[in-house]
């Protein structure tokens, strides 16, 4: 089980979903959660407030420190009702650095995309995927919509041979454990790489189960005319999916992080939390 569960906490409209969802699990896990509130949550915002009135800076600070004294108050409230031992972080500085620093010393750090109607997280769209590529950590990605009432009961693992999968299969072990139905998506699967490299259809299965995970359902699909991000939501649809864990691919440029395609559809559409890994 997780011991300890970081939950990025701001300004931005999905903080509320975030603490709810982050504290019921850390509740579910017997884990303990950290609140973590960076001080820079919004990109540049440090840097235009150089150009701003004094006036307007000390209104703009002050607010600033009313919304975070008022969501520190909330998330330690929350997790004692709940009976869920509870830190508060405040760190200065960048966000991403901020919470990607905070996400080593946590089992899983859960986050969200940005909100489009948001105008404030709307400037860090990136934000996520940024921690997810430094931390060294899985990120949990709360889907904005929708009902959240499980996480990890039934897991759609995508699953391609690459070092990003294994990793993040190995990531979601405290979640494996306990789930109670485990799908193995693979999709465009190399047969000729199997043969070669005398790779077995049940493998993957055999060493679920020498885990102690549930016998998985294994599916091999193509993606060809929908998108590997389509089929993926797709299959977590008709599973029935409450989690889908997959490796994060992308590479930096310029200090934005450029996911690769089938990350990229999922996180922009998702409908069920996704956990990442690199």
């Amino acid at each position: 089980m997780p011991g300890r569960i970081a939950i990025h906490l701001n300004d931005d409209t999905v903080c509320e979903r975030r603490m709810d969802i982050g504290l019921r699990l850390a509740k579910e896990r017997e884990a303990e959660a950290v609140g973590v509130y960076p001080s820079a949550s919004v990109a540049g915002l440090q840097q235009d407030e150089n150009i701003l009135p004094q006036d307007v800076r000390s209104t703009l600070r002050k607010r600033r420190d009313e919304h975070r004294e008022a969501t520190r108050v909330r998330f330690l409230d929350q997790a004692r009702e709940r009976g869920v031992q509870a830190h508060w972080r405040a760190p200065h500085g960048d966000a991403e650095d901020g919470l990607t620093l905070h996400a080593r010393y946590c089992d899983l750090l859960i986050m969200s995309k940005a909100d489009p109607s948001d105008s404030l997280t709307a400037l860090r769209p990136n934000l996520p995927e940024a921690v997810v590529m430094a931390s060294g950590r899985p990120v949990l990605l709360i889907p904005n919509f929708g009902p959240v009432d499980t996480i990890g009961r039934r897991i759609l693992f995508c699953w391609d041979q690459r070092r990003e999968a294994a990793r993040a299969f190995s990531d979601a072990a405290p979640l494996l454990r306990h789930c109670q139905a485990l799908t193995v998506l693979e999709i465009d699967r190399d047969e000729k790489l199997m043969r070669d490299r005398d790779i077995h259809e049940e493998d993957f299965s055999g060493y679920c189960v020498s885990l102690g995970y549930p016998k998985p359902r294994h599916l091999l699909k193509d993606s060809k005319g929908y998108g590997v991000g389509n089929v993926i939501l797709n299959t977590a649809t008709d599973t029935d999916a409450d989690l889908i864990v997959m490796g994060a691919y992308g590479h930096s440029r310029m200090r934005q992080w450029i996911m690769g395609g089938a990350t990229s559809t999922l996180l922009s559409t998702m409908t069920v939390p996704v956990l990442l890994a690199n």
